[in-house]
């Protein structure tokens, strides 16, 4: 069941209440044509998170469709301990909307993993797959109990800054959630990958072209990560942004747009 929270207009989003079972989750809607939905990073909260140059450009070529995951920013629920659970709610979300599908999807840092487990658990869901510097999946270098520990006091850190409140208090306690179970969601889509692989749909990887200085032996993971994700496609490339760190919806959105056309153009070839 969808509600509308707003009038559709070819200048702004339409906001809408979508009814996916237990919940509803907010979504926001844009544009016309083939289906693009963004999947956003830690916190969870996709409207608004991916910033309007980039949502005007795409929506110039498709519908648009992002949203806050179960339990976070406006959407009901609980929030997912899981990335199954955030892959199979995606799933559920997609279904409940009447858009065209099969659909490509974009995945940005964190999302990259919920997008690659819901692509491998309901491939009929996608036509094309766009990584925006994923989080690499899988058992980084190191020790795993520094990593699960260095997780857990950053988690803390924001549990303790949200308590001083402010308007960013609620995606604080969030991401803090998200991060507490970072080492399990990456080996838990390391492991979803080897078993189920991703759907032979046209893939690319947008990289980051300016890294923050990090141990070598991270930057690999990383790297080899990207590397791995466009190998699952026989229509794979990486493609580097150049000017942009980690925030490149914002610093280089133009590369993700290029990437969204050329996905888009393989699919319907």
């Amino acid at each position: 069941m969808v509600c509308d929270e707003g009038s559709a207009s070819d200048a702004a989003p339409t906001p809408v209440t979508v009814d996916v079972g237990e919940y509803a989750l907010y979504v926001r809607i844009s544009g016309a044509g083939p289906t693009v939905v963004l999947e956003a990073g830690g916190s969870g909260q996709g409207v608004g998170a991916w910033g309007e140059e980039l949502e005007r450009a795409l929506a110039e070529r498709a519908t648009v469709v992002t949203y806050d995951r179960a339990g976070v920013g406006r959407s009901g629920g609980t929030q997912a301990v899981t990335v199954t659970e955030m892959a199979d709610g995606l799933h559920r979300l997609v279904h409940a909307l009447d858009l065209e599908l099969p659909a490509v999807f974009l995945g940005w840092s964190y999302g990259g993993l919920v997008t690659q487990v819901h692509a491998a658990r309901h491939p009929e869901d996608v036509s094309g797959l766009v990584f925006v510097d994923p989080t690499a999946a899988g058992t980084p270098p190191g020790s795993a109990l520094v990593r699960r520990l260095s997780f857990g006091v950053v988690s803390r850190l924001l549990r303790l800054r949200a308590v001083f409140g402010g308007p960013n208090a609620q995606a604080l306690r969030e991401l803090a959630t998200t991060l507490a179970g970072m080492p399990g969601a990456m080996e838990e889509t390391a492991r979803v990958r080897r078993e189920s692989g991703l759907p032979p749909v046209p893939v690319r990887v947008v990289t980051a072209g300016r890294r923050p200085r990090m141990p070598r032996a991270h930057l690999e993971h990383l790297n080899a990560d990207h590397r791995a994700l466009v190998a699952q496609s026989p229509q794979g490339r990486e493609v580097v942004a150049e000017r942009a760190g980690h925030q490149i919806p914002y610093e280089e959105p133009e590369a993700i747009a290029r990437a969204i056309d050329e996905v888009l153009g393989a699919a319907r070839a």
